[in-house]
């Protein structure tokens, strides 16, 4: 057995790796980074569920560092896929996605899904174990589905 079969670290590194590398494949096609496009599906999300969505907000839902964030919503700006205005209290800055990037979230959406379950399907039923113990690793709290007792 290799090194990275016998460290779970180097594991976990080579499956992110792998997993980003079949997204990248898919969102070069549209000129995004990845970075780029979780912004994009956060800011799909928060627009939904919220009035306002602050740049920090994205940071936090999305779980990229707010420096990142900052870089990212410069280029879709300059891409016309979102838009960013500074709030009343002139401290934060209100992220809207523009029509043009909505369209283009909307388009590849389906595909990021679709390849993700192609690569996660494969823990079948255990999918929700296996994002707990992630979870674990990382101090977050896990997530425990009830099952049916009738």
């Amino acid at each position: 057995t290799s090194l990275s079969e016998k460290k779970i670290g180097l594991l976990i590194w080579h499956v992110s790796n792998f997993w980003q590398t079949k997204l990248r494949f898919i969102l070069k096609q549209y000129r995004l980074s990845l970075n780029e496009y979780l912004i994009l599906e956060t800011l799909d999300f928060l627009n939904k569920n919220f009035k306002t969505t602050f740049q920090t907000n994205i940071s936090i839902y999305a779980g990229i560092d707010e420096s990142v964030v900052s870089v990212s919503l410069k280029l879709l700006e300059n891409k016309n896929l979102i838009k960013r205005t500074v709030d009343h209290d002139n401290r934060k800055k209100i992220i809207n996605i523009l029509p043009a990037g909505q369209q283009l979230f909307d388009e590849i959406f389906p595909q990021i899904i679709q390849q993700e379950n192609n690569l996660f399907d494969k823990l079948r039923d255990q999918k929700l174990h296996f994002c707990n113990l992630l979870r674990l690793i990382l101090g977050k709290k896990i997530r425990i589905k009830a099952k049916n007792i009738l």
